[in-house]
């Protein structure tokens, strides 16, 4: 009896296994891993096809390690190209995920039985996912939501806003009184605001009303009424 049920499993394994491991099927696992993975990339959370991507890989490698054929080293190339992948998110430059993609490329062509076969359908399925990658960027004009929150792309000009110091070139023009002496520099008071500023001569007494007659960036250049 046991050896009828031992018997059963042997057979409905190599039954999976020779499934899996139809050049067909192995195409179409692969292909539905890389695509789907370029898709989920893209989405705003994961979906079913993100899942369907994992679950395919997953009967890839199962089914391609019952074989036995160099299952350690391409556990090893898979783990290795996992880490890679990784730490791609945080480091500037693409140079660890390529390398990371050619490693797991590698481990597909090790548990394969046929190398050179397995290396068109990579080939095949990198051109259709360089086609699909164009059609997300270029003409769905997406971008890889993780990727957006990683990295600031916000313009920071000052077009957009944004300064780098106490914008007060709306000041020139306006009038105010010296608050110390300047000596060139010193203190103006503007309405209630204080402002640092320098005088454009050498001296200006203080309590002496001054016009703001230039800016650039924190340097306020005042000269006294009387002189304009």
């Amino acid at each position: 009896m046991v050896n009828v049920y031992l018997s059963n499993i042997y057979n409905i394994l190599n039954n999976y296994v020779d499934i899996i491991t139809s050049p067909p099927i192995a195409f179409l696992l692969l292909a539905l891993f890389f695509l789907g993975v370029i898709y989920q990339l893209f989405s705003e959370r994961i979906n079913i096809i993100g899942v369907l991507s994992i679950i395919s890989i997953f009967v890839f490698f199962t089914g391609h390690f019952l074989t036995g054929s160099g299952n350690y080293t391409a556990l090893i190339l898979i783990l290795l190209s996992a880490f890679l992948i990784l730490v791609e998110f945080f480091v500037i430059g693409m140079i660890l995920g390529i390398f990371g993609v050619i490693l797991f490329a590698a481990s597909i062509l090790v548990v394969s039985e046929d190398p050179g076969l397995y290396a068109v359908f990579l080939a095949v399925i990198l051109i259709l996912a360089v086609v699909e990658w164009v059609i997300f960027v270029k003409h769905k004009k997406r971008r890889i939501p993780f990727l957006s929150k990683l990295i600031l792309d916000d313009a920071t000009d000052k077009e957009s806003g944004y300064t780098s110091f106490d914008d007060r070139s709306h000041l020139v023009g306006e009038e105010a009184v010296t608050h110390t002496v300047l000596r060139p520099s010193g203190t103006i008071r503007h309405g209630d605001e204080r402002i640092d500023a320098v005088a454009e001569g050498a001296y200006i007494a203080s309590g002496v009303k001054v016009k703001i007659i230039y800016v650039e960036g924190t340097r306020v250049v005042v000269r006294p009424l009387e002189e304009q």
